[in-house]
């Protein structure tokens, strides 16, 4: 095997060199490449990525579940949707949500725990929720020393109380009121004046902030037709209402009023018609599935339904493509019965919050997205606007079984 001479090693370096000087030509190439296609495109070289955070604080089980129940269920689907579209961009960055949601049963100490976790561990700027009143009065006093690092979007009643206060303003209320000129209270005693001409109402709720608050609303209310009322309360738990349905049957009334959970209410509307205490009812909280399932005893029942998604289903686009998302999403029937709830810190506000954040360009500043927010009509399944006290106005249904399961709904715009 033939060595090397001088002349093979010079020859060998050369060829190195030339080759290295080729080497950096490319690289220098590829680099000069880049930089004329980022300034082409100026997102090019400097495309971020992001998340957002939302919290929620619902009760997804236990007795009271069905004031969080459809929330809990509706949000995941929208964050979803957004996630597989790609997320939403906001000045150069694309986000992403990511939602913390853990079940509060109902429990007020349980909700001022979570809260405390989302607000204090996970940073969370953006909280869905709660819709019962009691939570909210627990959690309240926590809440405000964020003010302004915070929104809370909750339709709890007692909300309506503190939102558009000075110091409250991390607060929106998802539920439209009850009293008012646009108040869904005010437009539903006016359908029953209409159809039914009622002398006398008697009104059961459960005896707490959530009931008290009802006959703090609904009294003066119908005082102002000339509607005699008689205002029972019951402790939450009650299985037994025979004696107070007896006490109330005395009175002589219209219309029974119960309120507020369909937990109370398959009870006391099967008992009523059972013990033939009052056949006739009309009510603003709950569902139209105590009705439905007492159909052949009652004589009327007359229900406040945000939307009535069995009929909406056939007319409005938006709608099917909510229940066949839900359908895939759960793997499992669509609740009919519980979904008019949806109208409360669900799916559509997941998309209105984003919106606001893109019209307000941060995700960050919650001063910007409130103005933004507040400043907006939305038009998902309902046509969502908030007042001057940043509570929620929204298009509803009122539904009117009669004896045999036959049904009218009546649409509302407020």
């Amino acid at each position: 095997m033939r060595r090397p001479n001088s002349g093979d090693g010079l020859d060998i370096k050369q060829d190195i060199a030339a080759r290295g000087v080729e080497e950096m030509k490319s690289i220098f190439k590829g680099c000069l490449a880049v930089g004329l296609l980022a300034a082409a495109i100026p997102n090019f070289a400097f495309a971020q990525t992001g998340t957002v955070k939302l919290g929620q604080i619902e009760a997804q089980t236990g007795p009271n579940a069905i004031y969080g129940y459809m929330s809990s269920q509706g949000v995941p689907i929208a964050v979803d949707e957004i996630n597989k579209a790609g997320g939403f961009k906001v000045g150069d960055t694309t986000y992403k949500l990511d939602l913390i949601a853990p079940d509060t049963r109902g429990d007020p100490k349980e909700a001022t725990i979570e809260l405390k976790k989302l607000l204090e561990q996970d940073k969370v700027k953006f909280v869905f929720g709660p819709f019962l009143s009691n939570v909210f009065l627990t959690i309240y006093p926590y809440a405000k020393q964020f003010n302004g690092k915070f929104l809370m979007l909750g339709g709890g009643t007692r909300i309506h109380d503190y939102v558009g206060q000075p110091g409250n303003e991390f607060l929106i209320r998802t539920w439209n009121w009850d009293a008012g000129p646009k108040g869904f209270g005010e437009k539903m005693v006016d359908y029953l004046i209409k159809t039914a001409h009622p002398k006398k109402v008697a009104m059961l709720f459960q005896n707490d902030s959530g009931g008290k608050v009802l006959g703090d609303i609904y009294e003066p209310i119908f005082k102002a037709h000339g509607i005699e009322t008689m205002t029972e309360y019951f402790e939450p738990g009650t299985k037994d209402f025979s004696p107070v349905l007896a006490k109330i049957a005395e009175f002589h009334p219209d219309y029974l009023f119960p309120g507020y959970s369909d937990a109370a209410l398959y009870d006391i509307v099967r008992q009523s018609i059972e013990g033939n205490y009052s056949k006739k009812f009309f009510l603003v909280r709950g569902s139209i599935g105590p009705g439905l399932k007492n159909k052949d005893g009652l004589e009327d029942y007359i229900v406040y339904v945000p939307k009535d998604f069995e009929e909406a289903e056939k007319k409005e686009p938006k709608v099917k493509h909510f229940i066949d998302a839900y359908k895939a999403f759960y793997k499992r029937d669509f609740p009919y019965d519980q979904a008019p709830l949806c109208s409360s810190s669900c799916y559509d506000h997941v998309y209105m919050l984003v919106a606001a954040m893109q019209k307000a360009g941060t995700v960050d500043d919650v001063e910007k997205i409130r103005a933004a927010l507040l400043s907006m009509t939305y038009q998902g399944m309902w046509k969502i606007s908030f007042d001057d006290h940043a509570e929620q106005v929204f298009d509803f249904d009122i539904v009117h079984l009669r004896k045999g399961g036959a049904k009218e709904v009546v649409h509302v715009e407020p």
